[in-house]
């Protein structure tokens, strides 16, 4: 039996080490993303890579509250947008190959207006299917929201 190919970003690579589970999968033509939450080493929106909140805290502590949402809510979203473009970047596909999009929201009705603004850079039409579930927390402390994906594999 031949496993489905995991899509790992080298500045992932030590997140899958540590915490035992990939930032996608790609399997039967689809790849599927597992969640994601806008991190960064300092709590600011990082500079390059929406990633490197999610890279620092897994080369240092092993611990999961070594993460650190990015404190601004709408930058925090940008975060796990630019996250997520990076992931699936690294398995040839972009956004746009997204077809379905389930997003976890803490305080949903304070932060839905700031989400959708960063959501609508990111996600162009034609739209994929999206559902938005209200939650109590998230892994993350911090945390606000958490975007899954599954897109078109190339």
């Amino acid at each position: 039996m031949t496993h489905a190919p995991r899509i790992i970003p080298p500045a992932l690579q030590g997140t899958y080490d540590t915490w035992h589970f990939a930032p996608a999968v790609e399997a039967e033509g689809l790849i599927l993303c597992s969640g994601i939450i806008g991190t960064s080493p300092d709590g600011e929106k990082p500079a390059a890579s929406g990633l490197a909140g999610a890279e620092a805290a897994a080369q240092g502590d092993a611990e999961i509250a070594a993460l650190q949402a990015v404190r601004d809510p709408e930058a925090q979203f940008e975060t796990a947008f630019e996250a997520l473009r990076a992931i699936l970047n690294h398995a040839g596909a972009d956004l746009s190959d997204i077809v379905e999009m389930t997003t976890y929201h803490v305080d949903m009705s304070t932060h839905m207006a700031a989400f959708t603004r960063a959501k609508d850079r990111y996600i162009r039409p034609p739209y994929p299917a999206w559902t938005a579930i209200g939650v109590s927390e998230l892994l993350v402390p911090g945390g606000l929201m958490e975007i899954r994906a599954i897109a078109r594999a190339p």
